[in-house]
């Protein structure tokens, strides 16, 4: 008859750990440090670099806050600096970068979605004269009928197939009037 062998439990937890020691991680090959350093934690007061287009001018079917859609992140990051926040979402793989309280989304490192923010860009507007000053009665009559309307919410799409959304909120002062706070405009090819 055979006897059989017991291998102490501290032997156990010990050999992995000895095993491993060898393939640590350096603080500086740290996936999380990696992912951090490409972050910074700034929020609303973000300032865009100068670039050739006018940041506040948002151009439906070409681009906003000084870039046009089909650029790569890189471009954004150019103007825009590091992202505050990275999230990426959906069945299409979206890669959306906040950079103070706008986003930008990517899908396969090509821009196709452009959110602006009131709180980052207070002087943003259209050539029609729309701003984040516009009513919602005059966003309506700017665009004309909308697919989608809320009491909070206008969205159009272009010809093009493009698809503007805007997002009001109540004013604090006057609850029955609402304020323009976001303007969101998507590529045909963002899967919205």
């Amino acid at each position: 008859m055979k006897r059989a062998r017991y291998i102490p439990i501290f032997l156990l937890v010990l050999l992995p750990l000895i095993a491993f020691s060898e393939t640590e991680q350096k603080a500086s090959d740290s996936y999380y440090k990696q992912l951090k350093s490409m972050l910074t934690r700034h929020t609303l007061k973000v300032r865009p670099k100068p670039s050739d287009r006018d940041v506040n001018l948002i151009e439906v079917e070409k681009g906003a806050a000084g870039v046009l859609f089909g650029a790569s992140m890189d471009d954004v990051i150019a103007i825009w600096g590091k992202p505050c926040g990275l999230r990426i979402s959906g069945y299409l793989d979206v890669w959306n970068l906040s950079i103070g309280a706008c986003r930008f989304g990517f899908i396969d490192n090509r821009l196709v979605t452009i959110s602006i923010h009131s709180a980052t860009l207070k002087e943003a507007h259209f050539d029609n004269g729309i701003s984040f000053d516009s009513s919602f009665d005059e966003v309506k009559a700017a665009f004309g009928e909308p697919v989608k309307e809320t009491d909070y919410i206008l969205q159009f799409v272009t010809k093009n197939d493009y698809l503007i959304r805007f997002q009001f909120l109540a004013d604090k002062i006057d609850r029955t009037k609402r304020k323009l706070i976001a303007v969101t405009i998507c590529h045909p090819d963002s899967g919205q």
